[in-house]
């Protein structure tokens, strides 16, 4: 097993022919094929903020030397670790040991291209965060316990 630079504390894991991110995320994969879920690990890459130009000079320190800067802004894409469908719900999941400072604005970005997917697609959706499987544990029971209006 290898640390992972990308995520601040995470050893990347191997389970079966998938290269998990962290231990966590091969912990939940597996805990969800026990419970008998059909999950996809890092299916689907959302772009959830997508490069403009800009009109107004932006000028910054490259290097040592101030200077406007030309280069165009790059598109934002996020990647839910695991998607599955648990009764007719289209659950995004996400596993997180430790938020950084990213973490809150992908959430947001993610949760506005969300909004306009399962109005496209007529489909219901959750998106979720868990820390453990326990946090897993319950949001499957909240899941359970869900009106059918969403």
């Amino acid at each position: 097993m290898k640390e992972n630079k990308k995520i601040l504390n995470a050893t990347t894991t191997q389970v079966a022919d998938i290269s998990f991110k962290s231990q966590l995320e091969a912990r939940l994969y597996k805990a969800m094929q026990s419970m008998g879920l059909d999950v996809d690990y890092e299916p689907q890459r959302c772009k959830i903020w997508d490069r403009q130009s800009f009109s107004v000079p932006y000028f910054d320190r490259v290097g040592k030397v101030f200077k406007r800067v030309t280069s165009k802004p790059i598109a934002v894409h996020y990647t839910p670790d695991f998607i599955f469908d648990y009764k007719g719900i289209k659950v995004f999941l996400e596993a997180k040991g430790f938020k950084n400072d990213v973490a809150p604005y992908k959430a947001r970005l993610f949760r506005d291209w969300l909004e306009e997917y399962t109005r496209e697609n007529h489909v219901r959706a959750v998106y979720a965060v868990v820390y453990s499987i326990r946090d897993l544990q319950q949001l499957l029971k909240e899941l359970d316990n869900e009106p059918q209006t969403f």
